[in-house]
């Protein structure tokens, strides 16, 4: 994929994250910011939505700045199996299809 597509792509997506509509974390509406679990240059699951989530600005800060405390918080938000799956993912090495991904 290109990255003038990527990009396209990203506001799409993060866009589509942010109508969420209140941060999953503290629940404010304002200043919402789309935040990744595992970092985006996962490629594999840099549009996923369940590794995306909306937090507010100062949320999505918290997740920067104490990155313990926020896997914590995801593996109880999420669950460990969905955790775990998301990790599986980002850690694998199987080659991954943008073609099937970019068409949702």
């Amino acid at each position: 994929m290109k990255k003038s597509e990527r990009n396209k792509l990203d506001k799409k997506v993060f866009a589509e994250i942010r109508e969420r509509g209140k941060c999953e974390r503290c629940g404010k509406t304002t200043h919402l910011q789309c935040c990744h679990i595992f970092s985006r240059r996962y490629i594999k699951l840099r549009h996923d939505p369940l590794n995306l989530l909306c937090l507010c600005a100062g949320c999505h800060l918290w997740s920067h700045s104490v990155p313990t405390l926020f896997t914590e918080w995801v593996m109880e938000y999420l669950g460990k199996k969905d955790y775990n799956t998301l990790k599986k993912v980002a850690y694998s090495h199987y080659k991954y299809s943008w073609e099937v991904k970019s068409e949702t």
